[in-house]
């Protein structure tokens, strides 16, 4: 549909119609307007810096999963892990989130990065290598790697926890 509408504005100012021509470039500007809004934000915003507050809520939900996720597998398999285990690694993260909010620069935000990688490094070694499998390094990884990437210090797809990580 995106396509259309550059091309119905082209032809009405090809056309020259003296009729069209205005409401064309009216429903061109408005449609131009529409793009480019945020649409993450509430009634309470103003801006797309304001946006933060969702980007942190989804942020916590990934984490919820998370936990939710090892405690899941943990009533179903017995491994060698205990729910203070699992409570150290929603802490680890928990402090990642808060630190890489507050860093003022990328080599700042990649030293928390690494100190959490660490960290989480010594609770997986601590639990046999049996807390943190592929599913949890996925949503452990994504979370590290999106917080970051919304600083501007990575790209999406630029796995940030990689020189570190053990598990």
């Amino acid at each position: 549909m995106k396509t259309k509408r550059p091309l119905l504005y082209f032809f009405c100012v090809l056309t020259g119609s003296a009729l069209s021509l205005p409401a064309c470039a009216q429903q061109h500007k408005k449609n131009t307007q529409e793009q480019e809004r945020p649409t993450s934000m509430d009634s309470t915003q103003t801006s797309p810096k304001a946006s933060a507050k969702p980007a942190q809520e989804d942020l916590d939900k990934m984490l919820s999963e998370l936990k939710n996720s090892m405690i899941s597998y943990m009533k179903s398999a017995e491994p060698p892990y205990t729910m203070d285990d699992i409570d150290s690694c929603e802490k680890i993260l928990k402090v990642y989130l808060v630190d890489i909010n507050a860093s003022q620069n990328k080599e700042q935000g990649m030293e928390m990065v690494k100190t959490t990688v660490v960290n989480l490094n010594a609770l997986n070694g601590k639990t046999e290598g049996t807390l943190i499998e592929t599913s949890e390094r996925e949503k452990i990884a994504e979370i590290i790697i999106l917080a970051s990437s919304r600083k501007g210090y990575n790209t999406i797809d630029e796995d940030i926890t990689e020189e570190w990580r053990e598990w």
